[in-house]
Parts: structure tokens; C-alpha cells; sequence
């Protein structure tokens, strides 16, 4: 009878050292990097800000060593990249500056309104097609978000 009392205690302890180990592992499986490309093909102002604020949002909710953005801007969208047109320029260098979000101006977008690199602001981290950097992205498991 004794013998029964030790080993249900010893079982009971092993349970209870197990479940502390899984809901650590949880612990640390919700602490890992979240990888987001957002996709942005819109000229509204709006559109565009709504964009620059779900990314502020995003970093706030999950802290910025815990997330990576990038934004890949095409179409009518690239005016919130573009010099002389962006009126959320501002924004932008604040997101780049604070949480080292990357910005990918699609470069055929670029050709057919003869943009060149120089038309762009400073915080635009490269030019490629859009449509290959977000099958890219989202083949390496980066999470699609299109607002």
C-alpha cells in the first residue's frame, strides 16, 4: 500500500514537471519571429496609410525583435514610395527607422512610368518585379497580408 502511495506520487510530480516543460515550449513557440510581407497596390491615401498603421500595429502587439515586415509596393502603390508623390513619407522613415521595415518598389512598375531609382525615397531597400518577391517570400513561409 505504501509502495502504491510513492508511485502514484512520483507519477503525479512527473506529470507536473511535464506539463511545466510543454507550456514553457509554448512560451517560447509564441516568442518566435513572425515574418509578414505586406502588399500595397493602392494610390489612396487612405489605402496607404491604413497600411503604414497595421505595420506600427503589428510591431506594437508582437515587439519589433519578434516580427519582420516588408512591404512591396506596386501599381498605383508605389506613390507611397515615389519622391514627389508620397505624402506619407514621413511615416515611412519613422517605420524604417523604429522597426527596420524593408520597402521593395517593383521595378516593372518603375519601367512603364520611366522611374529610375533616384524618383525614390531613400528608405526603399531594393526594386524587383512585386509579383516575384511575393511568390518569393511567401515560398520561404512568409505570413500574406493584403489590407
Amino acid at each position: 500500500m505504501k509502495m502504491d502511495r510513492v508511485l502514484l506520487t512520483l507519477l503525479v510530480v512527473a506529470f507536473g514537471v511535464s506539463t511545466v516543460g510543454c507550456s514553457g515550449s509554448a512560451a517560447i513557440l509564441s516568442q518566435e519571429s513572425h515574418r509578414v510581407v505586406m502588399h500595397l497596390n493602392s494610390g489612396d491615401e487612405k489605402v496607404q496609410r491604413g497600411v503604414l498603421n497595421n505595420i506600427r500595429n503589428l510591431y506594437q502587439a508582437t515587439g519589433r525583435e519578434h516580427a519582420r515586415v516588408e512591404l512591396v509596393a506596386h501599381g498605383a502603390g508605389l506613390t507611397l514610395l515615389m519622391k514627389k508623390d508620397s505624402v506619407l513619407a514621413t511615416e515611412v522613415a519613422q517605420l524604417k527607422t523604429a522597426y527596420d521595415v524593408e520597402f521593395t518598389a517593383c521595378s516593372n512598375t518603375m519601367k512603364a512610368q520611366g522611374l529610375t531609382r533616384t524618383d525614390l525615397i531613400d528608405q526603399v531597400d531594393r526594386t524587383v518585379p512585386a509579383m516575384v518577391r511575393l511568390m518569393e517570400l511567401q515560398e520561404q513561409g512568409w505570413s500574406y497580408i493584403k489590407p
